[in-house]
């Protein structure tokens, strides 16, 4: 490396003298020479850098010191976007090196031009709400340099017929697409090709990882290293890349492309109509298939491995039978079609992976897998997911790649690194080389906090609340919540581990608190938080989705309320197979997974209230068992350095000794 990283971070280096509001941080200059050396020695390196650190800049230098090509992947697209709209071309226009940066994404975020000239000439809108926003996009589409769908203003993220919009690789044509030489996907994959930096995010990351192990990749060029902020969230996305998915979404696209292929002047009207009289019995038969599943939702019911014990199996199998017989159908009227050619072949083939793929799901008979079914928004979803993730993060991550930074602000549980290196695979990691077998070395750094939590910020507990399974928990946490929101006069947010919990508490709260209330769902995330940082006062009642990726710096927020320890449902399918496993192999589940997972989300759910050096506020953690339970001190020791108080009015003492303007007068 030509340049030691501290010459920029630094006092009088280049940070000193390009930002007006620089200050000092050397847990940044810590962060930044331990992931110079990884870069530089070839290893692994993990580091905690909490809010405040610099973290983003501590390791974009040294990665482009390295002057290796290096994929920095993040866990949302929003900090995809800072990166690489505010962080990167500052270093671009200060750094003493020309280099060259690429944002990717996956292929959905990317419109098609061939798509959005079908859409021209036969408009197919999903919804009726979704015309009003066409002049918007068509607009934005005779200019956009780069077809990102986040560069149209006012889109949801939720634009359903973004979906006639764009394509997956599925349904990509490839070369024989008019539109190949023009495509933005592939402009952007030939710009990757001479990045020195490659921006993405954990999903595109792991889309692609698991495509490579058959040979093929979806975006990414080859790479020298890889960053991956936000590192918390690695587990959960690759849980769903190394396993097996079927929903309701890839039938409904699959009749999009079947539909779109017959309409091709080569195939004859005759022809057609069969293809697609085939199509619509089997899209009616997936409907029905996906309805009957949302029934066993409805129940409550949450995992595909418990469909042997209800009555509902006979119709769910029959329904099944059904769609089976309609992929061999269509899949035999596609090969039927010569005119289709090329093209007919692909979609032939995934009539054919699409039925082997649901047989797989649904038949629950690989001990390996958790099985589970599960609604988002307007998809149902059916997975097969891994249960020793460990096992196959070492096989295509650990074993494939040498030069591998993990970060974030909430990594380490009691003190150490030892849940996230079992859950990656790293816990007594080797790699063969020739016939040795080397052991891996893998640095590792919790840095010090920069903002003050003994000074900025005050811990409470309640000691005599009921436990969160009393049926007055809720009816209690109402009477704290109402009391805690008078001292800190609203500014705070009201955070959950449940709808149910959430939806309780405001009902008995709303109509008696003098504040504005928010609710989650009322808006989108975006709305609502723009909302609360405008109004005054505001009280945020929400559940895990504002429990991190929320920045609300000053006395907008001055309270975090936090209803119960984040313990993950048992009842899931994969946290219930997860934790049997380690039982199994004669661990303790409590203490290897369910204690330091808690532990993480509730550092995430700490870390909305402190977000700057002048930040001041209260954290209230409203579950009795940190004060009762032995494992109580292993979540204080997980947190930041804050005091701990015990009762709501040792709250308001401290409150007005931060605020003595606010004592009420006496008279």
């Amino acid at each position: 490396m030509s340049l030691p990283v501290q010459q920029f971070l630094e006092p009088g280096g280049l940070l000193d003298q390009k930002l007006e509001r620089y200050e000092f941080r050397p847990q940044q200059v810590q962060m930044a020479k331990m992931i110079a050396d990884a870069l530089e020695g070839r290893h692994a390196a993990i580091v905690e850098a909490a809010t405040g650190t610099g973290k983003t800049l501590a390791y974009l230098i040294p990665a482009l010191l390295s002057r290796r090509r290096v994929v920095v992947s993040t866990g949302t697209k929003a900090l995809q976007e800072q990166l690489f709209f505010k962080d990167i071309p500052f270093l671009q226009e200060h750094l003493p090196r020309n280099f060259k940066a690429v944002l990717l994404k996956g292929r959905r975020n990317y419109l098609c031009k061939q798509r959005f000239e079908e859409m021209e000439r036969k408009p197919a809108f999903r919804s009726a709400d979704d015309v009003r926003l066409w002049p918007v996009i068509r607009s934005w589409a005779g200019k956009t340099s780069t077809g990102d769908r986040a560069e149209i203003e006012g889109l949801p993220d939720n634009y359903p017929t973004w979906q006639e919009l764009s394509v997956g690789s599925e349904g990509c044509l490839g070369t024989k697409c008019p539109y190949y030489d023009e495509c933005f996907v592939n402009r952007v994959r030939e710009d990757a090709q001479e990045a020195d930096v490659i921006v993405v995010n954990h999903h595109l990351f792991f889309a692609d990882l698991a495509l490579r192990q058959t040979g093929f990749a979806e975006i990414l060029p080859s790479y020298d290293a890889v960053v991956f902020d936000e590192a918390h969230h690695l587990e959960s996305v690759a849980t769903e890349y190394f396993g097996l998915q079927v929903s309701n979404f890839r039938f409904w696209e699959l009749a999009g492309d079947v539909e779109r292929a017959v309409d091709a002047d080569e195939v004859s009207a005759e022809a057609a109509a069969d293809v697609l009289e085939t199509t619509r019995h089997l899209t009616k038969a997936a409907g029905q298939l996906f309805d009957r599943l949302l029934g066993v939702l409805r129940e409550g019911r949450h995992g595909l491995d418990v469909l042997d014990d209800i009555p509902e199996r006979e119709l769910i199998d029959e329904a099944l039978e059904e769609v089976y017989d309609g992929l061999d159908d269509l899949e035999g009227a596609i090969r039927a079609v010569s005119a289709l050619g090329e093209s007919g072949q692909r979609l032939a083939q995934r009539c054919k992976e699409l039925s082997f793929e649901l047989k797989q799901v649904i038949r629950c008979d690989n001990p390996r897998y958790a099985y589970i079914v599960e609604r988002r928004d307007r998809g149902v979803f059916l997975q097969a997911a891994p249960i020793d993730l460990a096992s196959l993060m070492r096989r295509k991550l650990l074993d494939t790649h040498d030069a591998l930074v993990f970060t974030s602000a909430t990594l380490a549980t009691g003190g150490n690194f030892e849940f996230f290196k079992r859950r990656m695979g790293m816990l007594g990691f080797e790699r063969e080389e020739g016939p040795a077998v080397k052991a891996v070395k893998v640095e590792e750094l919790i840095l010090e906090p920069v903002f003050d939590y003994p000074n900025q910020c005050v811990l409470y507990v309640p000691n005599k609340l009921p436990a969160p399974n009393d049926p007055n928990f809720c009816d209690n946490v109402a009477l704290i919540v109402d009391y805690l929101l008078k001292i800190t006069e609203g500014r705070a947010f009201v955070l959950f581990t449940s709808y149910m919990n959430m939806n309780a508490v405001h009902d008995l709260l709303v109509d008696k608190i003098d504040y504005p209330v928010l609710l989650q769902g009322q808006a989108s995330k975006r709305e609502i938080l723009e909302k609360f940082r405008a109004t005054p006062n505001a009280v945020l009642f929400a559940t895990s989705s504002f429990w991190e990726g929320v920045d609300v710096e000053g006395e907008a927020l001055s309270m975090v309320i936090i209803d119960k320890l984040p313990f993950a449902n048992p009842s899931d399918p994969l946290t219930r197979a997860r934790l049997d496993l380690v039982d199994e192999r004669g661990g303790n589940s409590f203490a290897q997974i369910s204690l330091p997972s808690a532990a993480i989300s509730l550092k995430q759910g700490f870390g909305r209230l402190i977000r700057s050096k002048s930040d001041v506020g209260v954290v209230a953690i409203l579950d009795s068992r940190v004060a009762h339970k032995s494992y109580g001190r292993y979540f204080l020791n997980s947190l930041p350095p804050a005091p701990v108080v015990w009762s709501a009015p040792a709250v308001k003492r401290w409150w007005y000794q931060r605020h003595p303007e606010l004592l009420p007068e006496k008279g």
